[in-house]
Parts: C-alpha cells; sequence; structure tokens
C-alpha cells in the first residue's frame, strides 16, 4: 500500500488513477485518443484497475457520468476495490440531478468539476460554491473543490468554505487569452502555471490533489522525466497532499512504475522535510 492522505475520513492513496484515457481523452492529438479508444475494452479497463490495486493505489478518480461510472460501477461489482472519488457535472442547470444520479452509485467523495468552479470565476459567480458544497454535503460524503485557476482555490480559504480537499490542475487550460492555440487539442500548456499552482497548494487548509503533473503526457518522453515531474509535485506540496495521473497501460506497466515514482518522491520530500 502507497502512503495515504486524509480525505474526511478517508484514507486515499497519495496517487490516484485518473479515468481520461478509458475514454480517449488524452489532451494530446485525435491518434492517441483513438489508440486509447481502441485499447481500453472493458476487460483492458479492469485488468489496469485491479493492476493498480497491487501497486498499491486504492483510488479512482472520474466524472460522474456515463460511460466511465457505468464502468467502474461494473468494475467494483466484480470484485475491484478502489475507491471511486467522483466529480460533480459542469452546469449549474443540472447540478442537482446530475448529483442524486451519481449518487446511486456510491462515491466515495465528490468534488465539484473544474469546469465549473472555473466558469463561476470566470463569470463573477464564486459566491455560488458555498451552496454547491452544501449540495453535496446532504448526501454525507466528503466534498471538495476542483479548479484550473489558482484563484479560485484562493477564493475558498478566503473565504472559509472548508472543502474536506481540493483537487489543482497545475496547468491552466482555461485562460481566456490562451483560446486560440494551434496546438491540437486546442489547449495550452504553460510551464510558468506551474510554480504558482504549487505555491497555491501549499497556502491551502486541506488535503489537495495535483492533476497534470505530466502535462498529459508532455513530460513522458523519458522516465526519467516521469521519475522527475513525480519528486518536483511532492517535494513542492504539503505532506499529506497527492496526485493524479491518467494511465494508458498498453505499451508500459504504468501502474506500477507510477507507484514507484510516488513512492520514490514521497521519501525524497518527507526526507527533505524532516531534514
Amino acid at each position: 500500500m502507497l502512503p495515504t492522505m486524509k480525505i474526511g475520513d478517508l484514507h486515499v492513496s497519495r496517487l490516484i488513477v485518473g479515468s481520461n484515457p478509458f475514454t480517449g481523452k488524452s489532451h494530446l492529438t485525435p491518434d492517441v485518443d483513438a489508440d486509447m479508444k481502441a485499447h481500453f475494452t472493458e476487460d483492458a479497463a479492469f485488468a489496469m484497475l485491479h493492476r493498480c490495486e497491487e501497486a498499491g493505489i486504492n483510488a479512482v478518480q472520474s466524472r460522474g457520468s456515463m460511460p466511465v461510472m457505468g464502468l467502474l460501477h461494473r468494475y467494483r461489482q466484480s470484485g475491484g476495490t478502489l475507491m471511486w472519488l467522483a466529480q460533480t457535472g459542469k452546469s449549474l442547470t443540472t447540478f442537482d440531478d446530475e448529483l442524486h444520479e451519481m449518487m446511486k452509485y456510491h462515491p466515495a467523495a465528490v468534488c465539484i468539476h473544474g469546469e465549473l468552479s472555473d466558469e463561476l470565476f470566470l463569470t463573477g459567480m464564486l459566491d455560488r460554491l458555498g451552496g454547491l458544497l452544501d449540495r453535496i454535503r446532504r448526501y454525507n460524503v466528503p466534498c471538495g473543490i476542483c479548479s484550473h485557476f489558482p484563484e479560485v482555490l484562493s477564493y475558498a480559504e478566503e473565504h472559509h468554505l472548508k472543502p474536506d480537499y481540493y483537487m489543482a490542475s497545475v496547468y491552466n487550460l482555461f485562460q481566456p487569452d490562451r483560446s486560440h492555440d494551434v496546438n491540437p487539442t486546442g489547449e495550452r500548456f504553460e510551464d510558468s502555471d506551474v510554480p504558482l499552482m504549487y505555491k497555491t497548494i501549499r497556502s491551502l487548509s486541506a488535503p489537495a490533489i495535483a492533476l497534470k503533473i505530466l502535462g498529459a503526457g508532455r513530460k513522458c518522453e523519458t522516465q526519467e522525466q516521469v521519475r522527475a515531474a513525480f519528486i518536483e509535485a511532492f517535494s513542492e506540496m504539503k505532506r499529506g497532499d497527492g496526485v493524479l495521473v491518467g494511465m494508458f497501460d498498453k505499451y508500459q506497466d504504468q501502474p506500477f512504475l507510477d507507484a514507484q515514482y510516488a513512492e520514490e518522491a514521497i521519501r525524497l520530500a518527507e526526507g527533505a522535510f524532516h531534514g
């Protein structure tokens, strides 16, 4: 078992597996999207999730929508043990209905979707965040806030919203001035975002889960690059924070490798803390 972080009463491994590869959302190119979709049959997805269990990971994260929600439900019915950390839908209009439907699948914790939080920020409606957290709390599960904007997380701290956890993308893919990027994904990964988000994570009073630490594959040209990104993440965050990483095991045993890198990075960071 990998070292854990505390989310409410949950003990969650500090490495969490993401679900985007299951639906072919690589944030890279259409070819990679198609490769992921072709690889991840239900059996292949189940096999990788069980490999995550063997590697010491105990949680998977996804949005609370089909088809991934149904896939994870069937995985757990078949004996899978990973906890499900869910994200809400992206719309205020359908928030309650989607949350109600999601709870039928028994998530261990629920986070406000990052794109919804970002939209509230960009439209001057962050005062809605507290109410959304309260709607999640009615279901007696730990609640969280996700965002690509450090300002959203700082707002939650300054206004004492007290989520049980945060999810924070170290790359900000939703800056309005980046909407005309020529990248095939229409997204822009700026390295200058990274230190700013890590600085914000260190200021948070609740545990944080860092997203996109590998730049959605942009820091994966070599295994040394991957290892370095894990070391950077855990050295820049607080004790008890974690990372969320999407895994694509067609070519490499990524659950095992990532667990190895996480364990090493945590050990190095803990040594630095003690030192």
